[in-house]
C-alpha cells in the first residue's frame, strides 16, 4: 500500500500539486525543527519552499493544519517504507520486529522530523482525536491494527503466549512511546535507542519459557 502517491492514476496537474505540497511540508518540518513551532512564520515556510504565502493556503488552512499534515506526511512515508520491508518477510515475529524498527529508522534518518515530534507531542495528543486530526488518527490506527494482526498470527502459530493481541500491542506501543518521551526530555539521544533490544525484551516476556 502506498500512502503518499498514486503515480499510475495521477495526471500531470495532480503530480505538480503533490510535489508543491510536499515541498511546503519539507520546508515546514525543517523550520519547525530549527526555530520551533511558535516562532516559525508562514511567510518563512513559503519563502523556503519558494512559493508565495498565499500558495500555502491552497493546501493548508493554518499553521496548526500544516503541523498535523507534516506528521501525517511523515507517518505515511514510514508506512510506505514498512510495506516495502514487509513484502519479503512472512514470519510474524520478524514482521513485528520490522514494525518497531522501521519507526526508529525513520526518526534516525529524519532528525528534523524527530525534533518536531518530541517538541510538539501535546499538540498531537490534543488534536489527533478531533476532526482536524482524523487522517493522522487513521494512520496511527492502521499501524496499530497491523501490529495486532501480526501478534495474533504469532499466537496462532504458537510463537507467543495466548492473550489479547490488542493488549499486547498496547504494551509494545507503550515501550516505543516511552523512548520517544525520553528523547523529549533529553534523557537519551536517538543514537541511544536500540529498537532490536526493545523487541527482544517484549518477545521474551510474551514468549513461552
Amino acid at each position: 500500500m502506498k500512502n503518499n502517491s498514486k503515480p499510475d492514476t495521477m495526471n500531470r496537474k495532480e503530480r505538480d500539486k503533490q510535489r508543491n505540497r510536499e515541498a511546503i511540508l519539507d520546508a515546514a518540518v525543517h523550520l519547525f525543527a530549527q526555530k520551533g513551532f511558535n516562532e516559525t512564520k508562514l511567510e518563512e515556510v513559503a519563502a523556503l519552499a519558494e512559493f508565495g504565502k498565499g500558495t500555502l493556503y491552497n493546501y493548508f488552512k493554518d499553521k496548526n493544519d500544516l503541523l498535523l499534515s507534516s506528521f501525517d506526511y511523515a507517518l505515511g512515508k514510514v508506512m510506505d517504507y514498512l510495506d516495502e520491508q514487509l513484502s519479503s518477510v512472512s514470519n510474524p515475529l520478524e514482521r513485528i520486529r520490522l514494525i518497531v524498527i522501521s519507526q526508529f529508522e525513520y526518526y534516525r534518518s529524519n532528525e528534523d522530523f524527530l525534533r518536531v515530534v518530541v517538541a510538539n507531542q501535546q499538540i498531537i495528543g490534543k488534536t489527533i482525536h478531533q476532526h482536524s486530526g482524523q487522517e493522522l488518527h487513521q494512520r496511527f490506527m492502521h499501524l496499530k491494527k497491523l501490529m495486532i494482526k501480526e501478534l495474533q498470527n504469532a499466537m496462532d502459530m504458537g510463537s507467543l503466549k495466548p492473550g489479547d493481541p490488542g493488549r499486547y500491542a498496547s504494551y509494545l506501543t507503550g515501550m516505543i512511546h516511552s523512548q520517544v518521551r525520553s528523547l523529549n526530555t533529553g534523557e537519551i539521544n536517538i543514537s541511544d535507542v536500540n529498537a532490536n533490544e526493545i523487541v527482544d525484551i517484549f518477545l521474551k516476556g510474551a514468549s513461552y519459557e
